[in-house]
């Protein structure tokens, strides 16, 4: 502030505020540094478990994928029993039921 002559006049409290607003501006470069630090670690990490993650989804994907085999292969068991069974009754009925 300034007298009626421009002289700088210091109110009573103006020096505790201006401390404390140090104080504050201090604290914030500090949270404001530390974030980035914690943003760098954090980039770091994701960076080095991106490889990992698409292991998994590879991985989930072929489990998918032999999940549909597997459904697709009890019925075709069915289907190859049923034709073995025909195949032995065949030859049962062509040999006339003689073992070898």
């Amino acid at each position: 502030m300034q007298d009626d002559f421009g002289n700088l006049v210091h109110p009573p409290g103006t020096a505790a505020l201006t401390a404390r607003l140090d104080a504050g501006d201090a604290r914030m470069t500090r949270i404001e540094q530390d974030l980035a630090v914690n943003t760098t670690a954090t980039r770091e990490t994701a960076d080095n478990t991106s490889e990992l993650v698409d292991i998994f989804k590879a991985f989930k994907g072929a489990m998918k994928v032999l999940e549909y085999v597997g459904k697709l292969a009890k019925p075709l068991g069915y289907i190859l029993k049923a034709g073995l069974a025909v195949a032995a009754v065949w030859v049962a009925v062509k040999t006339g039921g003689q073992s070898r």
